[in-house]
């Protein structure tokens, strides 16, 4: 028997992961002096892609659990559950389109802040924190550690 609500995420996340390995593809993955912008965008995708099969495949052998009485606060955590996932694949999705045109620095500050502040219910304190310290310790250690151009977008200055 198939565990249906595993085999359902693991198959949308399976799809996400082809949908984000096709949009980094638009990007040089490899260049002489080794990886270039699309490869980590689809190191990413290569990994929701490999996790995502891990879960459908264990979907047809771990068993479902058993249900008991639903009570009003089961179908609340539901929809909220529901809503959050939606707002974050809404966001990555944003995230995979905007990134090219706008710029890794300026669209990271809009996935990541949103997310914080109104999805994980972060005070302004700790979003600003993890979010500008998230932001420029990515943007440092890929772009003058590993050497990994991200992509500018409209502001060329950084």
């Amino acid at each position: 028997m198939v565990n249906e609500k595993d085999f359902s995420s693991g198959l949308f996340l399976f799809l996400l992961g082809l949908f984000l390995a096709f949009l980094s593809i638009r990007y040089s993955i490899w260049s002489k002096f080794g990886p270039d912008e699309g490869f980590f965008p689809l190191a990413v995708a290569m990994i929701i892609i490999g996790l995502s099969l891990i879960i459908i495949v264990k979907s047809f052998f771990i068993a479902k659990p058993q249900e008991k009485g639903k009570t009003s606060d089961d179908k609340k955590r539901k929809i909220i559950t529901t809503l959050r996932v939606s707002i974050y694949v809404i966001l990555m999705l944003l995230y995979g389109f905007m990134l090219e045109k706008i710029g890794f620095l300026i669209t990271s500050a809009v996935l990541i802040f949103p997310i914080l502040k109104y999805v994980e219910k972060q005070s302004w304190k700790i979003t600003l924190l993890v979010g500008f310290g998230s932001i420029i310790t990515s943007y440092i250690l890929f772009v003058h550690f590993l050497g990994v151009p991200l992509p500018r977008g409209f502001i060329g200055i950084w």
